[in-house]
């Protein structure tokens, strides 16, 4: 009888095959470095001999590094041992991250983003295989532990093995991208006809989920916007057949015979409470809190028709902001944060009184929590602030851009869609202690906040809200990172807002 063949057979099988791939990459480059002009290149004279001298380490290395990605991919590990261990250094061991660290960053996110693209077909086959090893019949995720992330990554830590600068190194990368991307778009397709050819049978395409880009894990404005008020929105709504004339049975401060029920107005509110509790990228513990708010919503809503003109009304924005809080909640402090904000409704719900009063001082409670969250945050990072203030006082220079060993512009004039230097200095203006972005860094994606900037305002200190540790970055760094969007500040969104989107687009009306 013939064994069946496993996920751990395909793995083995592919790791046998990585030191040939990354050893045709290797030769891709060292071809490419020899063809130009020796000492006139932005590598350097040596830098072709230096990458042929220790080929072996770098693809030694990065086989190890694709091993160490792949086993704590398949053992549903939720972080890979290289960012684990970049993850939580020491307190003492906080550095700077300058413009190079983080052009290394960009040209790993070029490189994941580019192989995506050119082996999307391949990448879809494989997944389908993939799942059908491990079981899945629908492809309810991407079983595939070869993903592009894994092998640039991988790549990227044998480069870092090379005696070069970290410009060349980047540089490397940058050249490494497109022979990376034809040497992996034929694997994939030949581990797809290995396995077919083995008897694997692939999982249906129904529900399979196709691995995002790394630019689409930056915050993105509301997919979905709306011109008209709420109100014009309820007028929008059929009329029922059989309007009731029945009081509201809801408390009120109205005389005793009560207004008489809307229907439209209840079955806008019900709409878009449903369409908020469908949004996918709400935290799931913010969806209970809003809900529970429903009645009392729909209470004020009755007495105050400001509500469906205005999306920045009281009610609105305490909505917002709820969410905006525990979206961005410290991880430690999470369990703290949510048993705040359960109370907080609790006590607004309670007693089924309908007050706007109620709102703004809820919203202003929320206010104060963040604020002294913040600060709380701000003195547990003191250590880390001295550090770097004293590190400023005793240079024997200025922090200079020009000073620094940085990439040349020409190995970043590849971008996908630069943002504007407008754009993005208005961006950091917009910045202060206590704001909330998100940006690529050393490989992850991160939720950050800013604790602390220096008099000079080159130097910015932020706390990584998913981990204990803190980032120190360039004001350069951090201006890459924008013009390359892979940073952006993070603000509260109108949940109302995009729900009347969905609405609309439920009733057919087109958006704008």
């Amino acid at each position: 009888m013939t064994r069946r063949l496993t996920l751990h057979d395909f793995v083995e099988d592919e790791m046998l095959r990585a030191p040939l791939l990354f050893d045709q990459v290797v030769d891709a480059v060292h071809e490419q470095w020899r063809a130009a002009k020796g000492p006139q290149t932005r590598h350097g004279g040596d830098a072709a001999r230096v990458l042929q001298i220790h080929r072996s380490d770098l693809v030694n290395q990065a086989v190890r590094a694709l091993r160490g990605l792949v086993t704590a991919d398949v053992a549903g590990r939720a972080s890979s041992a290289p960012a684990a261990a970049a993850a939580a250094p020491a307190r003492l061991e906080l550095s700077l991250i300058d413009e190079d660290a983080v052009a290394s960053d960009i040209e790993v996110s070029r490189a994941i983003e580019r192989i995506k693209s050119a082996a999307e077909f391949e990448l879809r086959e494989l997944q389908a295989f993939a799942a059908a090893l491990a079981g899945d019949p629908n492809v309810s995720r991407d079983h595939n532990p070869f993903r592009p992330e894994a092998y640039v990554r991988a790549f990227w830590e044998g480069i870092q093995t090379l005696p070069l600068p970290r410009s060349a190194q980047a540089a490397l990368l940058h050249d490494a991208a497109d022979p990376l991307s034809r040497t992996l778009r034929q694997g994939y397709a030949g581990a797809c006809t290995r396995l077919e050819d083995q008897g694997v049978e692939p999982a249906m395409h129904r529900t399979i989920v196709v691995t995002p880009t790394l630019r689409s894990a930056l915050p993105e404005a509301a997919p979905i916007t709306v011109s008209q008020s709420l109100q014009e929105l309820r007028d929008s709504l059929p009329m029922p057949l059989d309007p009731l004339d029945e009081p509201l049975d809801v408390p009120l401060d109205e005389p005793a015979a009560g207004p008489r029920v809307d229907q439209q107005l209840i079955e806008l509110l019900t709409r878009l409470f449903d369409a908020i509790q469908s949004d996918r990228s709400l935290p799931p513990a913010v969806v209970p809190l809003v809900l529970r708010l429903h009645p009392t919503t729909l209470r004020l809503a009755v007495q105050d028709n400001t509500m469906l003109e205005d999306y920045d009304h009281p009610v609105w924005r305490f909505m917002d902001r709820l969410a905006f809080v525990l979206g961005t909640a410290q991880a430690a402090e999470l369990d703290r944060c949510l048993h705040f904000a359960r109370q907080l409704v609790e006590h607004m719900v309670a007693d089924g009184t309908a007050d706007l009063a109620r709102f703004d001082w809820a919203l202003g409670r929320l206010t104060a929590f963040e604020r002294h969250s913040f600060d709380r945050a701000v003195l547990l990072a003191q250590p880390e602030i001295t550090q770097l203030q004293h590190s400023l006082e005793v240079a024997d220079e200025p922090i200079d851009i020009g000073t620094m060993d940085t990439v040349p512009a020409e190995l970043m004039s590849a971008s996908p869609s630069p943002a504007a230097p407008e754009a993005t200095s208005q961006a950091l203006l917009n910045l202060h202690p206590g704001a909330h972005l998100r940006a690529y860094l050393q490989g992850e994606w991160r939720l950050l906040q800013l604790l602390w900037v220096d008099r000079a305002g080159e130097n910015w200190l932020m706390r990584d809200t998913a981990a204990s540790r803190h980032w120190a970055l360039r004001l350069r760094a951090i201006e890459r990172l924008f013009e390359e969007q892979l940073a952006a500040e993070l603000k509260p969104r109108s949940l109302i807002r995009q729900a009347a989107g969905r609405v609309l687009r439920s009733m057919g009306t087109p958006t704008r």
